[in-house]
């Protein structure tokens, strides 16, 4: 017992040392300003819906940001990131696949969630208004481990009528869905889809996505999101 902790005790040394290293000559300052700058931006674009914010002037104003945020930061392995992805993480803004036209409708923008599991899958969950009907979607992924991104592949999707009230938590709900309790409802989705989930940035507060690949196209998508995990 005293040898681990004697190996903990200096893995947290080391880590603390590596850190203070690789944020030194003010970065750390700039890397909150542009997490800052990122999510005020973000937050602005947001529309009703999530396919009301897919707008391309959003995308390249944020492009420049992410890219900046991720150069002051040392180099990670998915699997290195993978401690920090798991959890529950509620969507701020995308240009992703799935919101359908402006104005018709779907997941409310601000109350969509993806909850990461360790055992390779993740739930997204999201309060939908589709023909003034409100209900809630739950959309199953797996995902593989590659060295910079995540493998991924969509195994099932499913509904449950009304609305969560606030305050329910995302994790709670996504894992009644892994154990079947809204499989009485299957509802559409991109069942069988195969793409990419790259971490591009994750800490403790943010995290930001880019995806696409295989069943998605050849242009990629930017996801922001932030750790929450009630509705």
């Amino acid at each position: 017992m005293k040898m681990r902790q004697i190996v903990l005790q200096s893995a947290i040394a080391l880590t603390m040392i590596f850190t203070s290293n690789a944020y030194a000559g003010g970065s750390r300052d700039r890397i909150e300003e542009l997490k800052q700058q990122i999510l005020e931006i973000s937050r602005n674009a947001q529309g009703e819906y999530d396919g009301d914010d897919n707008d391309p002037a959003v995308r390249a104003e944020l492009d420049p940001l992410v890219d900046e945020l991720v150069s002051l930061v040392p180099v990670r392995s998915e699997t290195e990131k993978l401690p920090q992805v798991v959890g529950s993480w509620q969507q701020v803004w995308s240009d992703g696949p799935g919101g359908g036209p402006a104005g018709s409708g779907g997941a409310l923008a601000a109350a969509v969630f993806q909850v990461v599991f360790p055992d390779g899958y993740y739930w997204n969950v999201a309060k939908n208004t589709i023909a003034g009907v409100n209900s809630m979607g739950f959309l199953r992924g797996k995902f593989a481990i590659d060295t910079d991104k995540l493998n991924i592949e969509f195994t099932k999707s499913v509904g449950s009528p009304g609305w969560v009230s606030e305050g329910t938590e995302s994790y709670m709900l996504a894992m009644r869905a892994e154990v079947g309790a809204y499989d009485i409802v299957p509802t559409p989705g991109p069942i069988g889809k195969k793409g990419f989930l790259a971490n591009t940035y994750v800490d403790e507060d943010i995290r930001i996505c880019r995806g696409g690949g295989d069943d998605f196209g050849t242009g990629t998508y930017l996801y922001v999101l932030v750790r929450k995990s009630q509705f």
